[in-house]
C-alpha cells in the first residue's frame, strides 16, 4: 500500500512539473528584418527583437553577436529601451571587427518593468548597423553568454527561456532588378519597336 502510494505520488509530482514547464512560453529572438540585400559600399541595419513573450518582463541580456567579417564590420551599436537605459540599466557593448564578434549585455536596475514593456509585444533589445566590406552572404548568431548558455533573464533575474535564429546579411555589387522592372522595361522596348515598324523607321 505504501508503495502504491509512492508511486502516485511520484507520477503527480512528474505531471505537475510538467504542466508547469510547459506553462511558460519559450522567448524567441530574432535579427530583424531575418534576411536582406544591400549593395557594396553601403550598410545594414538590423534589429534583434524578443517575441512570444507571455506575460514575461526582460530584466537582463547577455549574448555575442557573430559575423562573417570579410564581409560586414560593425559601425555601431544602440540599445533598445525597453530595460530603461540611461541611468536605469547597465550597459555593455565591447565589440571586435576583426574577430567578428560583439558582446551585448544590458541588466535593468528598475523591479517593475510595466512602465516601459507590456509582457506580451515584441521589444528591441538593440539596433545593428554594418558597414559592407565585400560581395557575399553573412550568417548572424546568437550565442548566449549567461551561465548555463542563457540569453535572457526577468525581472526578478530568473532564466527566460529562450530560442534564438539566425539571420542573413547578402552583400551585392550591383542592384538586381526585380522581376516587374524587367516586365516593364521589355514592355516599353517591344512599343518602341512596333511604333519604329509602324512608322517604317
Amino acid at each position: 500500500m505504501m508503495f502504491k502510494k509512492l508511486i502516485l505520488r511520484s507520477m503527480v509530482s512528474s505531471f505537475l512539473l510538467i504542466t508547469s514547464q510547459s506553462a511558460f512560453a519559450v522567448v524567441i529572438l530574432n535579427f530583424t528584418p531575418t534576411a536582406q540585400t544591400v549593395l557594396l559600399s553601403g550598410q545594414a541595419s538590423v534589429d534583434i527583437t524578443a517575441s512570444n513573450l507571455q506575460n514575461e518582463y526582460i530584466g537582463i541580456f547577455d549574448f555575442d553577436v557573430n559575423w562573417d567579417n570579410s564581409i560586414l564590420s560593425l559601425a555601431s551599436v544602440s540599445f533598445g529601451s525597453a530595460l530603461g537605459g540611461g541611468l536605469l540599466s547597465f550597459q555593455n557593448e565591447s565589440t571586435n571587427n576583426s574577430l567578428g564578434i560583439s558582446t551585448l549585455a544590458e541588466a535593468s536596475f528598475l523591479s517593475d518593468l510595466t512602465s516601459l514593456q507590456t509582457g506580451t509585444t515584441d521589444i528591441i533589445l538593440a539596433t545593428l548597423v554594418f558597414d559592407t566590406l565585400s560581395v557575399g552572404q553573412s550568417i548572424l548568431n546568437l550565442v548566449g553568454n549567461i551561465p548555463g548558455g542563457g540569453f535572457l533573464g526577468d525581472e526578478n533575474g530568473f532564466l527566460l527561456a529562450t530560442n534564438a535564429n539566425t539571420g542573413s546579411i547578402n552583400v551585392v555589387a550591383t542592384q538586381v532588378p526585380v522581376p516587374e522592372t524587367l516586365f516593364l522595361m521589355g514592355t516599353g522596348l517591344l512599343t518602341l519597336l512596333s511604333v519604329r515598324r509602324r512608322n517604317g523607321l
